[in-house]
């Protein structure tokens, strides 16, 4: 019998229980409630932010950063939201939401530099595609392997091996996840997003990005928003990781070329771009 969309959320939620999934930080809901209102006010939307001094300083260096790609540098929240605008700004907040309400054990902090990683590779190649903006590019990276970080608290050392081994073997490592926790990040990762509330799309994409084939999935979104994680996560495999880059990885980057429509030449400034914010990152 065909297991159900809803039957396998309801196993994920077995297999993560007596961990909690993070809250949603009240600065998200706050900003929610404001730009839903019949006449949103850009500075409430800005006295929300900074209110929170981490928090905005974060977004602030996320506008600024060579992914965003700013035409001029942005000194304050309020010239965030003058030149992003609310909704670009929400995406950034969520995501440097994320960074802060995640613990500082060091598989969780590999699975976030990773996730960092992919997410700018995201951002870059999003200006190679139409109809996903770089901030909802980042912001779907840094959420995709989101259940991997409740994975990681429920069993850390059980979860670290299979997680370094999806760098080479993103689809195989799925069926070693449903061994271990009786479910996958992938999904668990859905818990999370529909918590968070993040967009439908992205939802699914985070459900699918593990997926053998783009052609499989019918949504033009979501199909880009999985073409880009793959192709994010070779060029992070290959660059930042070293990792074995054999048939199943290849296979994976080669089909989220293909519905991209990207050129080699394309990757190969991705690459040298995830190169640079590395060196840049680590000085």
């Amino acid at each position: 019998m065909i297991e159900t969309f809803e039957q396998k959320l309801r196993r994920a939620f077995l297999a993560i229980q007596g961990i909690a999934i993070p809250d949603v930080p009240e600065e998200i809901m706050a900003m929610e409630k404001e730009m839903n209102g019949r006449y949103p006010n850009t500075q409430v939307v800005t006295q929300i932010i900074c209110k929170n001094a981490l928090l905005a300083a974060d977004v602030l260096t996320l506008a600024n950063s060579p992914a965003m790609r700013p035409k001029q540098p942005i000194q304050s929240i309020a010239q965030a939201v003058a030149v992003l605008g609310t909704k670009n700004l929400k995406n950034m907040v969520i995501a440097s939401a994320l960074k802060q309400v995640l613990g500082s054990a060091e598989t969780i902090r590999e699975i976030m530099d990773h996730s960092v990683d992919v997410a700018y590779c995201m951002a870059e190649l999003a200006y190679f595609v139409h109809g996903v903006s770089p901030d909802e590019a980042y912001l779907c990276g840094l959420f995709h392997n989101c259940g991997a970080f409740l994975l990681a608290a429920k069993d850390a050392s059980a979860y670290s091996d299979v997680f370094f081994q999806s760098h080479s073997f993103p689809i195989t490592s799925i069926e070693k996840e449903e061994a271990i926790f009786k479910t996958n990040h992938a999904v668990v990762g859905v818990l999370m997003a529909k918590k968070w509330q993040l967009s439908a799309e992205m939802v699914q994409a985070i459900y699918d990005h593990h997926i053998e084939q783009c052609d499989r999935i019918t949504a033009d979104k979501v199909s880009v928003l999985v073409g880009l994680l793959k192709v994010a996560n070779g060029i992070v495999a290959d660059t930042s990781l070293g990792a074995y880059i054999g048939e199943e990885m290849t296979n994976y980057l080669e089909d989220g070329m293909d519905v991209l429509m990207l050129s080699k030449a394309n990757i190969k400034e991705v690459r040298m771009a995830l190169q640079t914010y590395a060196a840049v990152g680590t000085n």
